[in-house]
């Protein structure tokens, strides 16, 4: 049976051999740190036998530099022989325990065992940054970038998440990885939903609640409600896209995402559900919210870790007012709102605004201009599929029935068939895909 200078001695040899490895792939430590996500001092420490990382550290060297599995086999072979010593008769007091004169103290390896665990800490720390700062990169870059190429991107963190979540860190470590989570988990539910992945959306959504919750973080948790209430709005959940952002409000305390759960949450689904006392009760709210945050000239986007800014509280009354059909200040809120989000190159709200202009001019009776804001939304998202801005598109088109002899919204309505994959065969009147 292997005895503990053995081990050590193989621990060793482990970490000269992917020393080898590494150099010969053409890597630096700083490299490969980053791709198998961990820190340069972890792979420095490991490769002189200073530290020994989890099974889940070789298996991603293995894969990187393309070994064929053979670190892994070998970490897995010096954790049996570890194993069978810790465990054997013979070597349990010996482990447990050094007596020196009348005193009995901890065996040595207890001691650095611990103090290795405290080396980690700093690795912790470089993983967690790395991957709070691609969460709040991705956030936004939500409204910018399609969305499966975000999904591709945050595969990866989905799983380094995970392989923390089961690992061990500081209590201030454990909070910002819960905070990471829930955010990770807010977005790919909202990623979910603009790829019409319904069910999934509401498992991000509420996964990321639970995440907030068990982290009791108000401010996060009135996060995740905001988000969970965007999403039962788009799936028509009314009732508990309202209930969701009050729920929100009730944690939010100061929060400043009063603003969003107000005017995203609560007006747009009143509106819906034809509360005209409400969405004006939300409206003004959300305008009085807005003073205690002063505009930094940024435009928010849909989730947005600060307040929202006034171009997006506008362009969300908009939408609710005009669910209730009164068009009254409407056009001057949305030509702002557009102009800040052409500036910010914002895809998803340039195209929800303009169709919400759209639905202004289709009440105003100007038949040719609503058309025209229409195909320049869903031509802005060509290259992206968001079910918000084909959401929006059917509810013009629905509102457009009346007028459909006109040539363009038809063609708006062939168009987002051909968008949406649900053309059907040509009937009298405006084609609608509902």
């Amino acid at each position: 049976m292997a005895d503990h200078d053995q081990i050590t001695t193989a621990r060793r040899a482990l970490g000269r051999h992917l020393a080898h490895l590494r150099k010969a792939a053409g890597h630096t430590q700083h490299g490969l740190a980053r791709l198998v996500q961990y820190g340069r001092s972890s792979v420095a420490n490991t490769e002189t036998g200073r530290q020994h990382p989890e099974r889940s550290f070789w298996t991603r060297c293995d894969q990187v530099l393309r070994t064929g599995g053979v670190l892994t086999a070998e970490y897995d072979r010096i954790a049996d022989l570890d194993h069978q010593r810790r465990h054997s008769p013979t070597a349990l007091d010996s482990r447990t325990c050094s007596t020196t004169g009348n005193a009995v103290w901890e065996h040595e390896d207890h001691i650095t065992a611990r103090r290795l665990a405290l080396t980690t800490a700093t690795d912790d720390d470089a993983r967690l940054a790395y991957l709070g700062h691609e969460v709040r990169d991705a956030i936004d870059n939500n409204e910018r970038c399609p969305p499966a190429t975000l999904v591709a991107r945050l595969r990866p963190l989905r799983v380094c998440v995970d392989q923390l979540m089961d690992a061990r860190q500081h209590p201030p470590q454990r909070a910002r990885l819960y905070t990471t989570a829930a955010h990770l988990s807010g977005l790919l539910a909202a990623l979910a939903l603009d790829l019409r992945a319904l069910r999934i959306a509401r498992a991000y959504a509420a996964e990321a609640y639970d995440l907030a919750h068990a982290a009791q973080q108000p401010d996060l948790q009135a996060w995740a409600r905001a988000t969970q209430s965007l999403v039962a709005f788009y799936t028509g959940d009314l009732h508990d896209a309202v209930t969701y952002a009050e729920d929100g409000l009730r944690q939010a305390g100061t929060s400043p995402h009063r603003i969003r759960l107000t005017i995203n949450g609560q007006a747009r689904a009143l509106a819906r559900l034809g509360d005209r006392h409400g969405v004006d009760r939300c409206v003004e709210r959300a305008f009085a919210l807005l003073a205690e945050h002063p505009p930094n000239g940024q435009v928010s986007t849909s989730l947005t870790l600060g307040p929202y800014c006034p171009a997006r509280t506008a362009a969300n009354a908009a939408t609710a007012y005009l669910a209730l059909g009164h068009t009254t200040n409407v056009t001057d809120h949305l030509t702002t709102a557009i102009g800040a989000f052409d500036s910010a190159h914002l895809r998803g709200p340039q195209a929800l605004s303009r169709l919400d202009l759209a639905t202004a001019h289709l009440h105003d009776g100007d038949l040719d201009q609503a058309a025209e804001l229409a195909l320049q939304a869903l031509t802005l998202t060509a290259d992206h599929h968001f079910e918000s801005v084909h959401h929006r598109t059917r509810h013009l088109l629905t509102t457009a029935r009346p007028f459909g002899h006109h040539p363009q919204l038809q063609a708006v309505a062939d168009l987002l068939a051909q968008r949406t994959h649900l053309g059907t065969a040509p009937r009298p009147g405006l084609r609608s895909p509902a």
